[in-house]
């Protein structure tokens, strides 16, 4: 039986009975619109014409059974792509950094993320145009209290060596994210389960602790990969080898040269991948990228350096694939140390910032400000009235350090990284800010994997991070805010207030209780300046022209976009 077998089923059933909101979202808003039309059972690309219901949100109501479109979305029509799709052919990926790992769970990077995404899949994803859609879930239904999750699983997908996906390997999967052993990047979002029940080979039972509004979009997440149980506990270590259920499968790895992948032939999504093979090259020299794509060498290249955007754009064998408000530029303070144990000093500071003069040097235009919070303003819960706490005022910043006891300034090291020139050239125009109102800031950088060895370990002062939301709901601040996640055990940082608030925006389900309970929580982190947000950039990806079907996603999603490589070609 086909994967779209069981949802023709159910729509010759609805045949009989009147439609409800509930039966909409049971079913998706795809399924039922192909019953007048037959088109809408995959999502495409450019702005959806369904209503809001068609794909399942992180806000969908309890008590709501949700089974969307199982096809995988068609080539974006966004995308350049001419003529049908083709299989076959070996892309060659110029990465901009080597994977330090291969553990899902792990987060180590953008560039280490597209290469996980091949191997891997989750329980959902996320569409072309950030819509919740199935993956290793066929459907799943969450209780009216928003305390239990049910989810069933797609019938007949494998590992990649043939063994059955069941509930036990998602169990065991999740199980692993919650082991502070693990040190897995999504522990805290994961940690509200309380409870996981296989109820059969092919059903999961999540019982939460309290409800958590954004769970759904986690399942979406790159980094709740789910894993197989039977490698596992054979002893496999996910750090240095594959098996996943992704739409390709891992060849070969040789560190720090090169990562091969050919097609899953079982794939479950039917039809794809496209490409039998994809090579995935690091250059750590972002020119050195570029020119292999622009030279033939690469068909594409990742983190394209804003100084080349407007050439690649100009280029006719080129096409530069970008979106806007991807990431986000920020200092990071470590709080275990002085002076930035001092809430009143890294207020001061936050006002010592150039943010325009940052957009010159290391985004070429291709940046916005951040002057208030950091929640981007296509979400919902991005508040305006904050725009404007932090400005471009050294004098302010002078007057409040003399405040706070450091009229003559203090020596520091800030940590950046020379691999990356937008994170090298942020952290220079925060040098000269820093020691055009007297502080002694001496600037240290590293190659990317040894400042995120640091960054885990908390072995610096305060440092230059690019990050992105990763999720759509704002709960993404958990990430970088709670006590015990990632960030905080880096920087330190904790705040019973934050924490709370954290908990009350997460387990709320009302759009506009949620959006003041952000509020509140973002005046609260820009009170305390944990961190000092710069400005929103501009990301994208440099590919040649024969290159077909590939898409940057929206926003935030940006540094999900390696998932796109499933719909890729190349053109003959």
């Amino acid at each position: 039986m086909t994967e779209q077998a069981p949802v023709q089923a159910r729509l010759l059933a609805l045949t009989s009975r009147p439609l409800n909101r509930r039966t909409v979202l049971r079913l998706g808003a795809g399924a039922v619109g192909s019953l007048a039309a037959g088109a809408l059972l995959s999502a495409c690309g450019g702005e959806p014409e369904t209503p809001r219901d068609s794909a399942p949100t992180s806000t969908s109501a309890p008590g709501t059974q949700v089974s969307p479109t199982a096809g995988m979305a068609a080539t974006p029509a966004s995308s350049p792509a001419t003529g049908e799709p083709a299989h076959g052919g070996e892309l060659i990926y110029a990465l901009s950094s080597d994977p330090p790992n291969l553990d899902p769970h792990i987060s180590t990077g953008t560039a280490a993320r597209c290469v996980k995404l091949q191997l891997y899949n989750g329980l959902l994803r996320y569409g072309v145009d950030g819509e919740l859609l199935p993956d290793l879930a066929a459907e799943w239904e969450i209780s009216d209290d928003g305390l239990q999750y049910t989810v069933v699983l797609r019938e007949g997908v494998t590992f990649h060596d043939g063994t059955p996906v069941t509930a036990e390997d998602v169990k065991v999967s999740i199980e692993r994210i919650q082991d502070e052993a693990t040190g897995a990047t999504r522990k805290v979002e994961m940690s509200t389960i309380s409870e996981i029940t296989v109820e059969d080979e092919q059903t999961i039972v999540f019982r939460l602790a309290q409800p958590h509004a954004a769970l759904l979009e986690y399942f979406a997440h790159p980094e709740t990969a789910i894993l197989s149980k039977k490698f596992l506990e054979s002893g496999g270590d996910p750090n240095t080898t594959a098996v996943g259920t992704g739409p390709f499968k891992l060849i070969s790895r040789e560190p720090g040269v090169r990562i091969e992948v050919e097609r899953n032939q079982s794939y479950h999504h039917e039809g794809r991948p496209y490409l039998d093979r994809i090579v995935f090259i690091p250059y750590q020299d972002e020119n050195t990228r570029v020119s292999a794509v622009k030279g033939g060498d690469a068909h594409i290249a990742d983190y394209v350096p804003w100084k080349d955007m407007q050439s690649i754009e100009s280029d006719p064998s080129l096409q530069l694939a970008t979106g806007e408000n991807s990431a986000f530029m920020c200092v990071q303070y470590n709080v275990r140390v002085k002076p930035f144990d001092d809430p009143k000093v890294r207020v001061a500071l936050s006002y010592a910032y150039d943010r325009k003069a940052i957009i010159d040097a290391a985004f070429f235009g291709r940046a916005v400000e951040i002057t208030g919070g950091v929640i981007p303003p296509q979400s919902w819960a991005y508040n305006k009235e904050l725009e404007g706490t932090y400005t471009y005022d050294p004098d302010k910043a002078k007057q409040l350090l003399a405040e706070a006891g450091y009229a003559n300034g203090f020596s520091v090291t800030l940590m950046s990284t020379s691999q990356y020139g937008m994170h090298q050239s942020t952290a220079q125009v925060v040098q000269n800010n820093l020691q055009a109102i007297g502080i002694d800031c001496k600037l240290e950088l590293y190659d990317w994997q040894t400042v995120v060895q640091k960054h885990t370990k908390g072995e610096y002062q305060f440092r230059i991070h690019g990050l992105a939301p990763e999720v759509l709901d704002p709960d993404f601040l958990t990430n970088f805010f709670a006590t015990g996640s990632p960030h905080s055990k880096s920087t330190g940082f904790s705040d019973e207030e934050i924490d709370r608030l954290l908990q009350e925006g997460r387990a709320t389900q009302g759009q506009e209780q949620r959006k003041d309970i952000y509020k509140r929580l973002e005046q609260r982190i820009l009170e305390l300046a944990p961190w000092t947000f710069l400005v929103y950039r501009q990301d994208g990806e440099a590919l040649r022209k024969e290159v077909q079907g590939y898409q940057h996603l929206p926003g935030a999603l940006g540094f999900f976009s390696g998932i796109m490589l499933q719909e890729t070609w190349l053109q003959k």
